[in-house]
């Protein structure tokens, strides 16, 4: 059951919900991360068996050296860590009159846009996500700026329903409730 139905309103049937794959959820965004605390590594191993080979001091050495390793396991590690977090709480759902986006590390963001004020909606499909079969949808407002990719961290590309299964089908079915609310408000 998801979590999501406490936020429906008595006459609002859904059209569909789901969660997104987890690798191409983790992975997608932290491709640059990684590679930066592997070079980290790579230097603060180069720099302390550099520093052994001349005679440092061990003390003081040995305290700085693992500061520094432990700094490059962070930067490797942490990043992972938040996004299995955002995982856990992350779920979409489509409706007949709105998109609800739920997501969060610690806390929890939940997103709410009405189907009227979409103007266009598009798929994204990354290299992970050819992988996985995934892609992400975009939903475009009125008020909506392109910057940057989608993500929970730039306010003004949103909802992003990130590594979806089959983005394509649920592209169509985003549409087509879409064309139902504004022929039915034509009708008004």
């Amino acid at each position: 059951m998801s979590q999501l139905t406490k936020h429906l309103q008595p006459d609002e049937k859904v059209l569909w919900s789901g969660k997104p794959v987890l690798i191409p959820f983790i992975f997608s965004g932290l491709i640059v991360i990684p590679v930066i605390g592997i070079v980290w590594l790579i230097f603060a191993t180069f720099f302390v068996l550099s520093a052994l080979s001349m005679g440092a001091n061990i003390f003081p050495f040995v305290f700085f050296s693992l500061f520094v390793l432990l700094m490059g396991l962070g930067i490797i590690v942490g990043p992972l860590l938040v996004e299995l977090l955002r995982y856990k709480n992350t779920e979409y759902m489509i409706t007949d009159q709105r998109i609800i986006a739920q997501t969060g590390a610690i806390g929890i963001d939940t997103r709410f846009v009405e189907l009227n004020k979409i103007q266009e909606v598009y798929v994204t499909v990354g290299w992970l996500d050819k992988l996985y079969g995934t892609g992400s949808i975009v939903a475009v407002t009125a008020g909506f700026v392109p910057v940057g990719a989608p993500s929970p961290y730039n306010p003004l590309v949103r909802p992003a329903l990130k590594a979806i299964s089959h983005p394509y089908e649920v592209q169509k079915l985003l549409q087509e409730a879409i064309r139902k609310v504004s022929s039915s408000k034509d009708k008004i």
